[in-house]
């Protein structure tokens, strides 16, 4: 009976600890539907860019702690003159006074406390704060840049699936085109070479397909990887298109919550550029950088100021009980001094060179991403309802004309290309639009979609 519930006890551990081993995959699972919201949160939590620059963040606060910290007294403790072998013949001398005697033992505790002057520790705290300053900077360009690349690799993907889709919507207009030609040239109502175009652009067609589908899953595996999740096991043995190896194929391209669409918004590149100078993360670390640097050239100059030690001391000699008082001053400081110096004033030239740098750069990138977003908005523009409804008016009428016999194969065909092109161009103009505004964020480290 014992051995039976030994037992059950057992097989009951050992499935709760597969169900919770179970749950943590699960966690570390990304979701079955991802939206670029959910992304972004997870993103936040788990990736590992932003897991280091915080715990620099918490690194630098901790610091910050410890420069505040007075410094604190230090104990010495001393026996000496302990007279051999007396010490083991006569052990009553340790602590009284012997005769005939060239020493007796003496046992010595001393206190000491080290007073710092020239306002040292102010300075400390004052340049750790600015470097915890720094740090919270450097994390706000971490989440800056991983949400740029979390934002250019998601709609990567929703571009590639939007362009998966119309290859395969023009799959299937071609198979239901193949069908009857084929049940044509049966009866002798149509040529065999028009088949056989027909299949060549398919082919083109499928070939296409195949290429978004690749670049669809690559964006999805950035996105896991962004997010944490790099590690979750890969669909990239699954064919999207068609849903073949498995899976449905519509699913599969909906594992991506997004689309294209924008509101466009009026932006000024002055005030851009005054958004990037203000709000830039990289630009605020390199400030903070600057700040922390003059405050390490006074607390270097602060060091030409001796700091002094000042204790006291009980010593017991034999029988005898004494007091002292103790005063320590570094007789030299002002050769480490101008050396703490110097290096302190090139560390400050060195982050004005550094912030000169940040602000010229974010310039540059505010010039060229407004010239990326200039360029893709005009392009769409281009692209009005008109022109596409156009585009498919022309598809279908020559499609008709060439099942009625009016027009050729040919014909058809360029038409359809034209369509499909047209269609790819749009997907291709909605992204580079969207891209460019989250580009301007990226430069400028302000919010500018809603």
């Amino acid at each position: 009976m014992n051995d039976r519930l030994l037992f059950g006890a057992k097989i009951k551990v050992i499935l709760l600890l597969a169900l919770g081993l179970a749950t943590s995959a699960r966690a570390q699972m990304p979701p079955s539907k991802l939206s670029l919201a959910k992304a972004t949160e997870l993103l936040m939590q788990r990736n590992p860019i932003l897991l280091a620059a915080q715990r620099n963040l918490d690194a630098q606060r901790a610091q910050r702690t410890a420069a505040g910290l007075r410094p604190t007294p230090t104990l010495t403790a001393s026996a000496t003159q302990l007279a051999l072998p007396r010490v083991f013949t006569r052990p009553g001398l340790l602590f009284s006074t012997g005769d005939n005697t060239a020493a007796n033992s003496t046992y010595t505790f001393e206190v000491d406390q080290l007073i710092e002057r020239g306002d040292k520790r102010a300075l400390r705290v004052a340049q750790a704060e600015w470097n915890v300053r720094l740090a919270e900077a450097q994390w706000r360009d971490a989440l800056r840049q991983q949400l740029f690349q979390l934002r250019q690799s998601f709609f990567n993907a929703v571009l590639a699936r939007e362009n998966s889709r119309v290859a395969r919507e023009n799959l299937a207009h071609f198979d239901r085109m193949a069908q009857v030609l084929r049940a044509q040239y049966r009866e002798g109502y149509a040529a065999g070479v028009d088949l056989r175009r027909i299949e060549i652009q398919r082919f083109e067609l499928e070939r296409d397909a195949v290429a978004a589908e690749q670049s669809y899953q690559q964006a999805v595996r950035d996105v896991f990887n962004l997010i944490g999740a790099g590690d979750a096991p890969s669909g990239a043995d699954v064919r999207l298109i068609g849903g073949r190896a498995g899976g449905d194929a519509e699913a599969d391209l909906n594992a991506i919550e997004g689309d294209l669409d924008i509101i466009p918004v009026l932006l000024w590149i002055d005030d851009l550029r005054r958004l990037a100078l203000a709000n830039r993360p990289d630009v605020q670390a390199a400030r903070f950088g600057v700040e922390a640097a003059r405050v390490g050239v006074k607390l270097a100059v602060a060091s030409k100021a001796r700091d002094i030690t000042v204790g006291g001391q009980y010593a017991r000699t034999g029988s005898d009980n004494t007091f002292g008082v103790v005063l320590s001053v570094p007789l030299k400081v002002g050769a480490r001094a101008r050396t703490a110096i110097e290096q302190a004033t090139a560390l400050e030239l060195q982050a004005e060179a550094q912030l000169r740098q940040a602000e010229t750069q974010a310039l540059t990138e505010v010039e060229k991403a407004f010239i990326a977003y200039r360029t893709s908005r005009d392009r769409l523009r281009a692209f009005t309802s008109d022109v596409l409804v156009a585009a498919e008016q022309v598809r279908r009428t020559e499609e008709a004309a060439y099942r009625e016999g009016a027009r050729g194969l040919i014909d058809f065909l360029d038409a359809q290309r034209a369509y499909n092109q047209l269609r790819i161009e749009y997907n291709q103009a909605r992204y580079d639009l969207l891209m460019s505004l989250y580009q301007l964020e990226y430069a400028t480290g302000a919010r500018l979609l809603n």
